[in-house]
């Protein structure tokens, strides 16, 4: 009997704990489209469409100014012409579809032939705010809608982005303006929105690979954020765009609190690779650009053989050693891989000293000279609203290095490619393949039913099929490669845009990032080198140097011997002055590390934001106990 009233008992509780739930969550629609949304973690307001308003319940900050002047947060539809937002002079039609999910119809104030529609819902198991958006257009064209946040406090909140290799943007952010576009600069659907004590994030979870775009506008105190979702091309027959998932929620914590949600969700619904044990023993990455097996005992000599990877750069006969030129008497001849005659010798070599070895190929590349160009060109990728060809040095004919970019949708392209592959690696002990231009999706009409993303996953799963136990390697990275690669080839950051971890957090379980082909050597280019080092050093990518002979290694070149070094020590990209070396314990830039810069990293943990990055360590967007540890170690 006492059990059967402790369970009545816990039934009672259980029911009165889920009304008390189902109550807090609340959607109130007002006549002109205003929403208000309330859970147990946030209020939120919109406005005209667009949301102007955000308090965060799990910490009891407020991450949005008064609306005051005009929104950065739009919201609104594209066509071909151009773009229109909704404000208050558009007409409003609203619609409550379920206790906990409304529609609100925006239709163009001067032109009736243009429609935005919002549908914003509650869901009551995560209490995420779910946006669905869609529109409508008569006279066809159609290629996006957008909705918006504004008039978000600059100084209390910072935007963190997986895109141009991870980054920051917040009150010393020197642009005010830009756009980021998802499978090019937007690497993974997530936005964090940081504040002091948490925050809120919005994510999509499209596992399509629509084309989307997210917008960062800000206006003096104030700044917008805004999330755009295109047609698939081409766009004049087009008077619809059908809706997507957008979520969005608060969150208590820094920004790996969402990141780690979103990366659980990334792993569910992309299946990636997890690489070999080997992968995740190389420290160290050689771009090497010739076939001269006689440079690797020297080599040998000053690295790690079992835990280096030579990326060799030119193997095939017809390349020269500088990537930018070719032979005279040779043309470019992509995607044709018959290697050099010494390309064996030259790998048996290098596996003999333990050295990993992965050459370099063009993932969609097509010379305009190879025999089969005329039956590919039609496949030629073509720029999404003007239709032009797309390609390396495509508007230059005059040079020879020139490469038309392949739809990997064609069947076609893909069984060659496929086959060139496979014979050299039926021939000889391939370990890896790097995959240039892998990255490259654009926005192109279907070719049999598959789209330009559908064609990429397909062909990196065609040439795993092919080529069982072989490691692909790629340029840049985002969600549509990195299930299929275990090496990133990264570029730098735009020099205007600040570093931060997050999309190494992403993608480190299944890829790790090493530097560019184009990283100069620290004692030829110092001030050049010290760029692509500030960006690197945040995002944790593996060593890379680029050899172009025995020369790189003579005791007059004291920083590369420096730097290798320093490989096994995870201090390889220790910022640097001209002439002098610095580590990144020492923040305050005296030179060296002692008390000083545990006093300067301790005196800014859990304050406002610092005037120095360098207080910030690791580069992680926060200074907390971590910094304070990493300048500890370096002391003495």
């Amino acid at each position: 009997m006492r059990n059967f009233w402790s369970k009545c008992v816990y039934i009672v509780i259980l029911q009165f704990a889920l009304a008390t739930t189902a109550l807090s969550n609340t959607l109130t629609l007002g006549e002109q489209g205003e929403v208000f949304a309330e859970t147990d973690h946030y209020q939120v307001r919109f406005e005209h469409g667009v949301l102007v308003h955000f308090h965060n319940k799990l910490t009891n900050e407020t991450y949005t100014l008064p609306p005051q002047g005009d929104s950065t947060g739009r919201t609104g539809i594209g066509t071909i012409q151009g773009r229109e937002y909704t404000n208050e002079h558009w007409g409003v039609e609203t619609q409550r579809l379920s206790p906990l999910a409304v529609e609100i119809a925006y239709h163009s104030d001067y032109r009736t032939d243009k429609t935005v529609r919002l549908r914003i819902a509650i869901d009551p198991e995560t209490q995420d705010l779910v946006i669905h958006q869609s529109g409508t257009s008569e006279i066809g064209g159609l290629v996006s809608v957008m909705w918006g946040c504004g008039y978000l406090n600059t100084q209390q909140v910072d935007v963190i982005l997986p895109a141009n290799g991870g980054q920051i943007i917040n009150a010393f952010t020197e642009f005010s303006e830009r756009d980021f576009r998802y499978l090019k600069e937007w690497e993974a659907q997530l936005a964090i929105l940081q504040g002091e004590g948490g925050g809120f994030f919005v994510r999509s979870t499209d596992a399509t690979f629509r084309f989307k775009e997210v917008r960062y506008m800000r206006n003096a105190e104030h700044f917008g954020i805004s999330f755009r979702t295109d047609n698939f091309a081409p766009f004049h027959d087009k008077n619809e765009i059908t809706w997507i998932t957008w979520r969005l929620n608060a969150y208590r914590g820094d920004w790996q609190v969402p990141a780690l949600y979103y990366r659980n969700w990334m792993e569910s619904a992309f299946q990636p690779k997890q690489p070999p044990a080997w992968v995740k023993d190389i420290e160290l990455v050689l771009n090497y650009t010739d076939i001269d097996k006689e440079i690797l005992p020297l080599l040998a000599s000053h690295v790690n053989p079992s835990t280096t990877l030579l990326h060799l750069i030119t193997w095939l006969p017809w390349q020269g050693i500088n990537l930018d030129k070719v032979d005279t008497d040779l043309e470019e001849n992509y995607p044709e891989y018959t290697p050099k005659p010494e390309f064996g010798d030259f790998l048996e070599a290098a596996h003999s000293y333990g050295f990993r070895v992965l050459p370099h190929i063009h993932f969609n590349g097509c010379s305009p000279n190879h025999p089969l160009y005329p039956a590919f060109e039609k496949y030629q990728l073509r720029h999404a609203t003007r239709g032009d060809k797309l390609g390396w040095n495509w508007d230059n004919p005059a040079t020879k290095y020139r490469l038309a970019y392949i739809n990997p949708a064609s069947k076609e392209f893909r069984e060659y490619l496929v086959g060139q592959l496979k014979k050299v690696y039926e021939t000889y002990p391939i370990d890896a393949w790097h995959l240039d231009i892998n990255h490259l999706v654009v926005n192109n009409p279907p070719i049999d039913g598959l789209t330009p993303a559908e064609g990429n996953v397909l062909l990196h799963q065609e040439l795993a099929e092919a080529m069982p136990g072989v490691v692909f390697g790629g340029e840049h990275l985002h969600e549509v490669t990195f299930p299929h690669v275990n090496f990133a080839l990264r570029w730098n950051i735009p020099e205007d845009e600040q570093p931060h971890p997050i999309s190494t957090f992403l993608f480190s379980p299944w890829t790790i990032s090493y530097g560019h082909t184009s990283v100069p050597n620290p004692d030829l280019e110092p001030e050049h080198y010290q760029a692509f080092e500030a960006a690197y050093r945040v995002w944790d990518v593996l060593p890379a140097f680029r050899v172009r002979g025995p020369w790189i290694l003579e005791p007059s070149m004291t920083l590369t011997h420096r730097k290798l070094e320093n490989v096994d020590t995870g201090y390889f990209w220790d910022i640097f002055s001209v002439g002098d070396v610095y580590s990144q314990g020492d923040v305050n830039e005296d030179g060296i590390v002692n008390v000083l810069d545990l006093v300067m990293v301790a005196q800014h943990i859990g304050g406002e934001k610092p005037n120095s990055p360098r207080v910030d360590v690791n580069g992680d967007g926060i200074v907390n106990i971590l910094d304070l540890t990493l300048v500890a170690q370096e002391i003495g």
